[in-house]
């Protein structure tokens, strides 16, 4: 579980990040979308709780007994 969630917000910020340097103009979308994720994850280091988990133990995916 820690593995996917890693790597889904590393995904999605790099994804974004490549939007954002291209040439063009960026729609808000892009940028709203960032500062969501930023606020989402300072909210997850406080209250130890991200949607993104709940998402992952309802498709399934293991959590780590380590």
């Amino acid at each position: 579980m820690d593995r996917a969630l890693r790597a889904t917000s590393g995904g999605v910020l790099l994804l974004v990040f490549l939007i954002a340097i291209l040439p063009a103009d960026i729609h808000w979308f892009w940028k709203a979308f960032i500062v969501f994720m930023a606020i989402n994850q300072i909210q997850s280091a406080f209250t130890g709780w991200c949607p993104v988990v709940s998402l992952y133990r309802k498709l399934g995916v293991k959590e780590c007994t380590c």
